[in-house]
């Protein structure tokens, strides 16, 4: 195989630059493909609700809560005033910030290694499903990541001998991309690494480090500073708005478990993209040890260590912000061996540009599928839910969803924490059950929306005191029904007149108990619909469960219904609410009434039944021991109530 020279002659320039045009205009087609059919995004949601209420004139931190940044929520504000209230102009706002990364990587690949290197680093990056994914939809990591990677573009346009002009627009722009998401400001980092092993290197004054310290870091700290000090005059709990929540998300956590959820966390992203960040980290050294344009670029790597800090959790689109460097990096080693420069023994020198072809093969082929298939989801579902929320309510009716975007969808105002309702805001304390409920009643809100998946990323059965909020919903509102939006299992709780709240949550326990399940939990007692049915009839019952701590384990209860001959008539075996309030998630003092139901055979006797209910591992089926108030073991790790249910057979009229 020839390699590829743009120098050689103007035809093939031309067609070259044909080319890249043509692959640029059928990477937009692909993005813009489909580009509203899907609209069941939670964080997109809750974003592009908080934009609506900003074209209204409401001021995030002070009118309703957020966590994200001003930049990104001013920004995509902006757009939503210019193109109206509307999805494909929000999205389309995203998809070309996704091309604005692409076009960056593609000069700066074109300047520092060569022509090819820079259409590979572009194609490596938009083709990526996690660009894909993330960069068709209205969310942060779009405009930030557009600022990380014309800051990294910047830092290193002269490279051998950075210039103060580009040094210093770097550090502003990489403080943009920091008041677009925080992640922003670990590529500068990765920068500031590579400023320091330069001036270690290269062995120049302390005063030149120091000098290319500020000039790099003022700009940044100037954008970032006076944009902070401007919101914190306003909102004195900015910081705490815009961090509280990160911060506090698995402060519970060890050091050694915050240790092992990110090794694990990064062996899983290599499994994700195994051959591009292996090519990527081969790149690296190839560059360290020839000291190449590369090295600035390869600095960005280290900066991934600093999640082993942070005990919040992280997932896959966390590490986009590596992605401009991992795919400039992998581009350079690619486009060397396609152009056959890679390799100077002759014996294997013709075999290089085959290998990477495949290589080119092997990591956009999956790339390709994954974002095709992506690509046809449609949603059907979104729009019923909306026709709903709006035949029960009026346009300045307040609602609270577990998905914000229904809020918006819908054009319905929500209180102040529904437009920030994460999972990270429920879990970290920012968001209770008493906030909650308090902003219901100021606000007199009439719907309330409730995910209650076992599959999705709900939020409100997340609250620490949900069986509460649970009680609540109960005494206040009528519930609609449970409606199915894909994936999202959604009750509907509607409130007609504007009658008081019945806010006190009353509980009354009619046979009191006490049994000890394990060292941390106990039965505080029960109640029966009935104490008398007949055959074929359902015998209701609700226990009622406290505990000093979250169990270590996902106990299953099973409530056996013991005939009159001592066995087996009908059972019924769950996971606590349905599963949506397990046993590991049971908060010291807050007191669970879960609801069962057991039906008797058309054909059972008439006699006196036993209700046996237990807690029990459904992987293994190993029993939770159980011991009564005083410490004494119960037999086959079972309780029995002991109130009876008689089952009589009715004469008839």
């Amino acid at each position: 195989m020839t390699s590829i020279d743009l120098s050689q002659t103007t035809p093939r320039k031309r067609l070259f630059h044909i080319g890249l045009v043509a692959l640029i205009l059928l990477l937009f087609a692909a993005y813009l493909y489909n580009l509203t059919g899907w609209q069941i995004f939670d964080d997109e949601g809750e974003y592009l609700y908080q934009a609506w209420r900003m074209t209204l004139g409401e001021i995030p931190y002070r009118d309703f809560l957020t966590p994200q940044l001003p930049l990104f929520l001013y920004g995509g504000t902006m757009v939503m005033e210019v193109a109206g209230v509307a999805l494909f102009p929000m999205r389309l706002y995203s998809v070309l910030l996704a091309f604005g990364s692409g076009i960056l990587l593609l000069i700066a690949g074109w300047r520092h290694a060569n022509p090819l290197a820079g259409v590979m680093a572009m194609l490596l990056f938009l083709a990526h499903p996690d660009v894909f994914r993330e960069m068709r939809i209205f969310r942060n990591e779009p405009t930030f990541i557009f600022f990380v990677t014309a800051g990294l573009t910047m830092a290193t346009w002269s490279w051998k001998k950075p210039r103060a002009v580009h040094l210093a627009a770097s550090g502003a722009l990489f403080g943009l991309a920091g008041l677009a998401k925080l992640f922003g400001l670990l590529p500068a980092v990765g920068v500031a690494f590579w400023l320091t092993w330069r001036w270690w290197n290269e062995r120049h004054p302390f005063t030149d480090l120091v000098k290319t310290g500020l000039t790099f870091g003022l700009p940044l700290l100037a954008v970032v500073g006076i944009t902070f000090g401007a919101f914190l005059a306003f909102e004195p709990t900015f910081l705490d708005l815009v961090l509280g929540h990160h911060l506090a998300q698995g402060s519970e956590l060890t050091l050694v478990q915050v240790l092992a959820n990110k090794l694990r966390l990064y062996f899983n992203y290599w499994q994700f993209y195994p051959i591009l960040i292996s090519v990527a980290l081969i790149s690296a050294v190839a560059g360290f040890v020839r000291k190449d344009a590369r090295l600035p670029w390869l600095f960005q790597l280290p900066t991934v260590l600093a999640f082993l800090v942070i005990s919040r959790q992280f997932g896959q689109r966390h590490f986009m912000y590596l992605l401009p460097a991992l795919c400039f990096l992998a581009a350079w080693l690619i486009s060397d061996g396609l152009r056959g420069h890679l390799w100077s023994g002759n014996r294997y020198r013709r075999w290089v540009p085959l290998l990477s072809v495949l290589l080119i093969a092997f990591i956009l082929v999956p790339a390709v599928r994954a974002n095709h298939y992506r690509a046809q989801w449609r949603d059907t579902e979104t729009s019923e839910l909306v026709s709903i929320i709006q035949e029960h309510t009026e346009p300045g009716d307040v609602i609270l969803a577990d998905d914000i975007g229904l809020a918006y969808y819908s054009r319905r105002p929500t209180t102040y924490s529904g437009a920030a309702l994460s999972h990270g805001a429920v879990t970290s304390g920012q968001i209770t059950t008493e906030i909650l409920i308090d902003e219901i009643v100021s606000d007199d809100v009439r719907m309330v929306l409730v995910d209650t998946s076992l599959l999705t990323g709900n939020h409100i059965v997340f609250l620490r005191d949900y069986p509460s909020f649970h009680r609540f919903l109960e005494r206040n509102y009528e519930y609609l029904g449970n409606f199915r939006r894909d994936y999202q299992e959604i009750d509907i709780w509607w409130r007609d007149a504007p009658i008081p709240f019945e806010v006190e949550d009353r509980i009354t326990i009619d046979y009191e108990d006490g049994t000890n399940f394990g060292s941390d939990m106990r039965l505080l007692g029960y109640n029966l619909s009935a104490t008398t049915v007949q055959p074929g009839e359902t015998i209701a019952f609700t226990l009622f469960w406290q505990a000093d701590a979250p169990a270590q384990n996902y106990w299953s209860v099973f409530a056996h219904l013991i005939g009159p001959d001592g066995n087996l008539i009908a059972q019924q075996d769950k996971v606590p609410y349905g599963g949506v309030y397990p046993t590991n998630r049971w908060y010291p003092g807050v007191i669970v009434d879960d609801d069962y139901a057991i039906t008797l055979p058309p054909d059972a006797p008439a006699g006196e039944y036993h209700i046996f209910i237990g807690m029990y591992d459904w992987q293994t089926g190993e029993r939770l021991p159980l011991t009564t108030p005083s410490g004494a073991p119960l037999a086959n790790h079972q309780l029995q109530l002991q109130q009876p249910i008689g089952v009589e057979i009715g004469t008839g009229p």
